[in-house]
């Protein structure tokens, strides 16, 4: 059931054929979604006659990249568009909409989440981002551990465990049981799934302890 968005603010849940961004997978097409594109870029192909659009949409749930094969006036940076019958690949193991030239973009007059609010990335855990397939631009908490022959960075948040790969080393001293906050992307590889970390926060243990009192308060 998908939440659509109505004028001045409101919105209601509709048994549409719009989809969410959050949990988009590989293989599927004929999506509809309603997105604001946050970035666009352009380029020619290698054959040099023919442009490729790429970027980033978002909604309340979830960044995503898109590829479109046809130069669309509709993409514009900030931009709300309606995108009817696209379909969904992989692209260097990243979730990706893709747009071709049966795609449809309607320009629409709706309230939406302001492309400052949605640009901000999503908390998410281990065990979602997994049942998708992988995830864009998100949040993920946890504690480090070791697994295998050679020592690997393994982020457990309790509900899974995937790889962790950091953009720098440099500053860093994460060892097992560092409790971190990781940003980035999560792409699926031969290892299994990866957190590619473009930045990274150990959490100080007054902060864990916190957590816990925060937790415990809720549940006691």
């Amino acid at each position: 059931m998908q939440r659509e968005y109505k004028r001045h603010g409101f919105f209601c849940f509709s048994d549409s054929r719009n989809r969410g961004l959050w949990c988009l997978k590989h293989g599927e097409a004929e999506i509809n979604t309603l997105c604001r594109i946050l970035e666009v870029s352009r380029r020619t192909r290698a054959e040099g006659d023919k442009i490729v659009l790429s970027g980033i949409i978002a909604d309340d749930s979830a960044k995503l990249p898109f590829v479109s094969w046809v130069e669309r006036e509709e993409l514009v940076t900030d931009k709300i568009v309606l995108i009817e019958n696209a379909y969904v690949k992989k692209w260097k193991g990243l979730t990706t909409l893709y747009i071709g030239k049966d795609t449809k973009l309607i320009d629409t007059d709706v309230d939406f989440p302001a492309r400052s609010e949605l640009s901000k990335p999503r908390k998410r855990t281990i065990a979602e981002i997994v049942g998708c397939g992988g995830a864009f631009d998100v949040i993920v908490e946890g504690d480090i551990v070791f697994s295998g022959e050679e020592p690997e960075r393994v982020l457990d948040d309790g509900t899974g465990a995937l790889l962790l790969e950091l953009e720098s080393e440099k500053g860093t001293d994460i060892g097992f049981g560092t409790p971190l906050k990781a940003r980035g992307n999560v792409v699926e590889s031969e290892r299994g799934y990866v957190l590619m970390a473009k930045a990274v926060k150990i959490k100080s243990e007054k902060l864990v302890i916190a957590e816990i009192k925060n937790f415990l308060c809720k549940y006691t």
